[in-house]
């Protein structure tokens, strides 16, 4: 098992956080999905992109360090959480200072 790698803090602003369609009715019946996406907007924000390749977490870094582009993080969901989605992708668009939370089957 590999060690956790671990990158230096890049602080960046969220601004405004969108919700797709999917996860705004997700929400209205499901408490536990909230948790999770505020769990998971927090690992986001401390630039723990989760499962994401090295080409994105390298892209990540680099938007965060110019204050430009956008930043992608994925999460993988449990299936009893929000049956038949398995996935959830959060991404903040440095530009617009806006951040959307969708399921990973939304097109953004």
């Amino acid at each position: 098992m590999r060690a956790p790698v671990v990158y230096p803090s890049l602080p960046f602003d969220a601004g405004t956080i969108i919700f797709s369609p999917g996860i705004s009715s997700a929400l209205e019946s499901s408490l536990a999905l909230r948790q999770i996406i505020d769990h998971f907007l927090e690992c986001h924000l401390a630039t723990d992109f989760g499962i994401v390749s090295r080409a994105m977490r390298f892209d990540n870094v680099l938007s965060a360090l110019l204050e430009t582009g956008r930043l992608t993080s994925r999460y993988c969901l449990h299936g009893t959480i929000s049956p038949p989605e398995s996935g959830l992708i959060i991404t903040t668009h440095l530009d617009e200072r806006t951040t959307t939370i969708r399921f990973a089957s939304e097109l953004e």
